[in-house]
């Protein structure tokens, strides 16, 4: 029953994902006036975007205490420094990973898996280049599949340096000085 629950969690964010991607390129593409290849590739920079921020949330905040698969990155060092992460493989399968901890293997499943997986595709991305180079809109395509890889790079690099600035943050020492306790 604990995989009929995880199962319940992706499919409920994949369906929540793919909504989302079609009402946000919709907008972009009718209210904005964008291309359609554009629109795609601004959803997907924004999915790339959030998953890591949760990525590195939920590591951060669930995994403090286990094998970060981060550790071989420089946005660990300020974590791992700190004793929150020990030296071990970072390359664990997510759902391995989160398997420990019932809330963030249902949080990853619906969020990462579910959601994330479902608001970017990559089989679209591909369709839509197919489509321009069938059309001879070769600047197209090449703002497109340039602009969906460097966007992909850039906001997974900036959702996880986002999570990991608001898990330092959030995990700074407590200090207590006489009566009260503070956080420097």
């Amino acid at each position: 029953m604990r995989n009929g629950l995880l199962i319940l969690a992706i499919a409920a964010g994949g369906a929540l994902g793919a909504s989302s991607r079609h009402v946000l390129s919709g907008l972009l593409h009718s209210e904005v006036g964008l291309s359609d290849h554009v629109s795609i590739m601004l959803v997907n920079g924004l999915g790339c975007f959030l998953i890591g921020l949760v990525f590195m949330l939920l590591e951060g905040l669930f995994l403090h205490h286990r094998p970060s698969r981060l550790r071989h990155a420089g946005l660990a060092v300020g974590l791992r420094a700190r004793g929150w992460w020990p030296e071990a493989d970072p390359t664990a399968p997510v759902v391995e990973t989160f398997a420990g901890d019932r809330l963030a293997r249902l949080l990853s499943g619906l969020l990462v898996t579910g959601f994330l997986g479902g608001m970017t595709t990559f089989s679209l991305f591909s369709l839509l280049v197919l489509q321009l180079a069938g059309s001879d809109q070769w600047m197209a395509l090449l703002l497109n599949v340039t602009g969906t890889l460097l966007l992909g790079w850039a906001g997974v690099h900036s959702g996880l340096r986002l999570g990991r600035s608001i898990i330092l943050l959030m995990r700074r020492p407590v200090i207590t000085e006489g009566d009260r306790t503070c956080r420097p």
